[in-house]
């Protein structure tokens, strides 16, 4: 089957799916309620008139239609007005009428059929309001399909008129039955005829087996309901990853010997406790210009690699050596020890028992590695605790990035002399010198050193750098206020050996105090982020000309993004934003947020 045969084919999919729908009904039964048990992944709008609202009121929102932007607006527009214009020639209607005939609930899902690894994809979409408009789409889409050749079979499915599309044979691997129907006023199309009869079976959401009734679905839906929310949240996602896997290796039937031994080590490892991961997003509710919530579902279990994800609340605010002008802080407290012992039960599972400890106690007694012990001398010196924050320097080309880690140490005075250990171990690529009372050890990493790895510079490129040699960067290492620290820019750990002096402390800001009055009492971390800064740092990257030299090189599309407008004409449409993880019986549950109204 041609490319072009396929591109109609699924026309309908593209043509009337991919597009902003709105208001959906409290009358309508949720599109979950409609899907199968066995569905692996699924992501939902509830009602996209509040989503359109919502964006426009964003944030966001507001900034695209600022006067400031209309220039690089204009000049993106006239980027793309060929494309559409040809877009519309071809289809027959114009983008705006597509746009605006979808009226209800939008929702993606991907069902695993009865079928050994039959996948299918399955949309809704309602129109509602706008019937008239979706028939003249619908047309035009027909008539292309006859145009190719392509034709439609009408075929009763659970005593309702749906299509069959068939398509030519072919010697692809994955064979699709696409097949659609029309309900009142939604659309239900799937790639597989077998899933539209288990979609319309289920149509008036009163079958005993929904994707609704999923108990990981059902958990995950309710702790990210959001506090205090008197109304669903305005989207929803979900995806079951080891269903997916073990549908995907059941798809070849000369794969299933591999396939039950890939299940075996699976359920041997633990990760079969790991049943889903899903969450929520709204727009511009309460004080909040934009909130999500993220759950990782993972069933409890004594043993397994699922354990090295284990947290303890106590997360702690920002130490008095953080400035309130760090672009971001985060604090955390993992269970550092239940990570290790799951890491050591693990190796020796494979290993033999034991084997782990002993390879440690070999190394230990090797003089080229200092003699270390990676358990007693680095490991059991770490309490689980960290904090890091990261800030820019300077300005214009001459900005850098730089950021700190700080790791919370059971004994100092031990943790100084493991460093004085591995300094002395013969080839340190680093030198040791002292600042203000403390031993500092700096370790020189050259300019070029991640472009010879593949790896873009990101400090030059938010600085804005051209891409010349611009002088090493440097790492520092020292313990400072009972904490290992190590800074990705040496400048980063001598102020805070040196002290804020005048400066002002984050914890006392307003602005932190603003987004931390929204964390919980107890949580295992915490994040905060300055909008203002971060939104200028990434503005400087696309007016600096190296992002649209990046683009001009890889496609045939040149944005001139110096008609960008200033950061000081855009700064009022940027807020600072929170992050938490708490621990929940049946997994992690982590919120993020940014705040309405510029600080």
């Amino acid at each position: 089957m041609s490319a072009r045969i396929r591109f109609h084919t699924l026309w309908i999919f593209s043509a009337l799916v991919l597009s902003f729908p709105a208001l959906c009904s409290a009358e309508e039964v949720a599109d979950a309620r409609r899907l199968p048990k066995g569905t692996v992944a699924y992501f939902s709008i509830r009602n996209m008139a509040e989503f359109r609202s919502g964006f426009n009121q964003s944030m966001f929102g507001q900034m695209l239609h600022d006067p400031a932007m209309q220039p690089f607006l204009g000049e993106l527009h006239s980027k793309v007005a060929d494309g559409l214009k040809h877009f519309e020639s071809e289809a027959g209607f114009t983008v705006d009428e597509l746009l605006s005939v979808p009226q209800g609930e939008l929702s993606f899902a991907v069902t695993l059929g009865p079928n050994a690894g039959q996948f299918a994809l399955v949309t809704f979409v309602d129109f509602t309001g706008r019937e008239e408009s979706f028939r003249k789409v619908l047309d035009r889409v027909q008539r292309a399909w006859e145009e190719q050749g392509i034709k439609r079979v009408e075929e009763e499915i659970e005593g309702s008129p749906a299509f069959l599309i068939q398509v030519p044979a072919n010697d692809s691997p994955v064979k699709l039955a696409p097949a659609y129907a029309i309900k009142g006023s939604t659309l239900v199309f799937t790639t597989h005829t077998d899933a539209l009869r288990t979609v319309l079976a289920r149509w008036d959401g009163q079958h005993s087996e929904t994707f609704a009734d999923n108990e990981t679905f059902k958990y995950i839906a309710d702790r990210c309901q959001g506090e205090g929310s008197e109304s669903a949240p305005l989207g929803a996602w979900f995806v079951d990853p080891l269903s997916i896997v073990k549908g995907a290796l059941s798809s070849d039937p000369q794969m299933a010997f591999q396939a039950a031994v890939a299940m075996g080590v699976v359920q041997q490892v633990g990760v079969d406790k790991f049943r889903g991961m899903g969450g929520s997003f709204d727009m511009v509710r309460g004080d909040f210009d934009g909130v999500s919530h993220t759950f990782m579902y993972i069933e409890p279990t004594p043993r397994g690699v699922m354990n090295i994800m284990q947290f303890d609340d106590g997360a702690l605010g920002p130490p008095t050596w953080v400035a309130s002008d760090v672009g971001g802080f985060s604090s955390t407290r993992w269970n550092l020890e239940k990570a290790y012992t799951t890491v050591e039960s693990l190796v020796d599972m494979f290993a033999g028992p034991g084997r782990t400890g002993r390879t440690l106690d070999d190394i230990a007694q090797n003089a080229e590695t200092g003699r270390l012990h990676l358990r007693k001398d680095l490991i059991d010196q770490l309490t689980g605790s960290y904090q890091s924050f990261s800030d820019q320097v300077g300005e214009g080309a001459a900005a850098r990035q730089r950021m700190l880690l700080a790791l919370e140490l059971r004994n100092a005075p031990a943790m100084k002399g493991v460093l004085a250990r591995i300094a002395a171990i013969e080839g340190f690529p680093g030198k040791q010198r002292e600042f203000q009372g403390e031993t500092l050890y700096e370790i020189s990493i050259p300019a070029n050193a991640l472009q010879q790895l593949g790896v873009p510079n990101l400090t030059q490129l938010q600085a804005g750098g051209d891409g010349a040699d611009d002088g090493d960067s440097s790492v520092g290492i020292a313990v400072v206020e009972q904490r290992l620290m190590i800074a990705f820019e040496v400048t980063a750990l001598e102020q805070v050996i040196r002290g804020l002096g005048d400066r002002e402390r984050l914890s006392d800001s307003a602005v932190y105090k603003k987004v931390a009055s929204r964390f919980p009492a107890r949580a295992a971390s915490i994040g905060f982020s300055r909008g203002d800064l971060q939104f200028k740092q990434s503005l400087e990257v696309f007016k600096s000309g190296m992002l649209e030299q990046a683009l001009s090189q890889q496609m045939d599309f040149n944005l001139d993004f110096s008609k960008l407008p200033d950061f000081e004409a855009l700064k009022k449409y940027t807020s600072p934003t929170g992050s938490y993880m708490v621990v929940d019986p049946k997994g992690l549950h982590w919120t993020s947020f940014s705040l309405k109204g510029g600080d």
